[in-house]
Parts: C-alpha cells; structure tokens; sequence
C-alpha cells in the first residue's frame, strides 16, 4: 500500500500543471474548432451545424482580408527589429559592462517593457497627436511640414510598429545580454592572440555560440509579435483608419467580443493557429539544423 502511494506523488505534483493546460489550453483549442463549424450565439439553445460556412464568410470578408495583409507587414518589420536591434543594444552594453553606467543603461532601456499597454498608448498618442503633438511640435520649430502621424492611413501600420517595438524590446535585448555574459573570455583572448578583428571575431565565434539564443528569440518573437501588437492598436488606432493598421488577432477580438459573431470568429482563432503551427514548424525543421549547442 505504501509503495502504490509513493508512485502516485509524482502525478499528485505534475497533476495541477497538467489540469491547468488542459484546461485553460487544449479546453478554448477544442472548442473554438467546434464554434468554428457552428452557428451559435452562445446564449440560445438554436444551434446550428454550417461545416465550412463561417470559414467561407470570413475569407470573403474585406476586413479579414486587410487583417492579414497587415499581419504580414507587421511581422516582416517588426521580426526582423526584434531580434536585430536588441542585439546591437545588448552588444553596446556589453561594451561597457566594467563601467558603473551599465546598470543604468540596461535599467532605462528595458523601462518600457515593464509599463502597460494603457500607459504606452496614452503616451505615445500624445506624442504623435496630429495637432499638438510633441512630434508636430519638434517639426513646426524646424520648419518642416506636420504630419497626420497615426491618423494617417499610410503610416498607421509604422506607428504602431514603432510603439509595440519600444515596448517590447527590452525582453530580447536581456536575453541577448545574457547569451554575451555566458561566453567564454578565453575564446575572445585567443582570437585577439591571432589577429582577429572584433568584426570576425563576434560573426565567426560568438554569434554561432549564441544560436541556442538566438533560435529561442526567433520562436518566441514570432509569438509576441502575434500578440503585442493587439494591445497597442486597441488603444492607439482602434484598428483604423480604414482598417489600415489591425490584425487577425485583433479582428479576431472585433468579431468575437464586439460583434458576438462567435463563428466566424473561432473560425479566425483555428485559422491563425494553423499559421502558426505551420511557421513554427518551419522555424524548428529550417533553423534547428543550424543552431550549435555546447
């Protein structure tokens, strides 16, 4: 009887993990995938099975159509920001890492990462207000013209680009620095002994110790860009002008939670899980073969 007790203790403490995933994970999963085929508001007992119906309304839709457009651009800028300009951050840092400014200079730039969603927007839609905006402002005393800025349908989709970046990058630049700390000295002494330009040096030794970071930061930017950018749009542009700066997570929020079109919008939910089952997939089968551990 003990003994059956003992081999029970591991499940007693892997149990509550497993439950909570199951059901705050693979619970919504499952049942987006069934809303995704029905029509049902949710609140009366009229249920309907329409199959692919709410998928084939939702790829005719207009809106749907730009969401992903704009996903796409969101993710071709902002990827590629997020894994490269922390590094050159985290590198400038690393430069000084035996100077007391150190601390002050990682603190101050990885501020932003801790202030919420709310505050950023509140901030950063006074600074690029289109008629009082300290932007404007800054550009009125240099004589050049004013711009609409975020109320612009051409630049909606680079502002909250640029916000959701200042907000976020913080997280990649620490990672990046403590992927810098964890190299050995030895190495970049011998490199020195030969000759090695710090150029040569960073791209042909440190840069390939680093893949396991960097492997890890191209997963998971992927993820955050998904879902950073719905916090920005919702309080900095609300989506607009014209739908020229949402999302298909915040289309997907539009339809579900505005709308209460509880089909078409699951149908959104399976779709970009789709996606990024696919591209993450594509990231382990592509950039897995080139990371070097150890």
């Amino acid at each position: 009887m003990a003994s059956r007790l003992r081999m029970l203790v591991p499940y007693l403490f892997v149990g509550p993990a497993v439950l909570s995933v199951a059901i705050f994970l693979y619970g919504p999963l499952i049942a987006s995938a069934l809303l995704s085929v029905l029509d049902w508001n949710l609140l009366s007992s009229d249920v309907r099975f329409v199959g692919l119906g709410n998928y084939e309304t939702v790829f005719a839709n207009m809106d749907f159509r730009t969401a992903a457009w704009n996903t796409l651009l969101y993710c071709v800028i902002l990827i590629p920001a997020q894994i490269i300009l922390p590094l050159i951050l985290a590198l400038m840092i690393h430069a000084v890492r035996h100077t007391p400014m150190q601390g002050l200079y990682r603190g101050s730039l990885f501020l932003p990462t801790i202030v919420a969603y709310s505050v950023a927007g509140v901030a950063w839609s006074w600074l690029l207000n289109p008629v009082n905006g300290l932007f404007n402002e800054i550009f009125g005393f240099f004589g050049f013209p004013k711009s609409r800025w975020h109320t612009d349908p051409d630049l909606a989709l680079l502002c909250v680009s640029l916000v959701t970046f200042w907000k976020t990058f913080g997280l990649n630049m620490l990672l990046w620095l403590a992927a810098l700390a964890t190299l050995p000295h030895e190495l970049r002494e011998a490199s020195q002994l030969d000759g090695a330009s710090a150029r040569r040096h960073f791209f042909t030794i440190s840069l390939p110790l680093m893949t396991p970071t960097a492997f890890f930061i191209s997963i998971t930017t992927f993820f955050h860009v998904l879902d950073d950018i719905v916090g920005v749009i919702d309080v900095l542009t609300q989506g607009g002008p014209a739908g020229r700066s949402s999302s298909l997570l915040y289309f997907l929020w539009q339809q579900g939670l505005q709308f209460f079109q509880f089909g078409p919008a699951s149908a959104v939910a399976v779709i970009i899980i789709v996606a990024v089952l696919v591209v993450t997939w594509l990231q382990f089968r592509v950039g897995e073969k080139r990371v070097h551990y150890g």
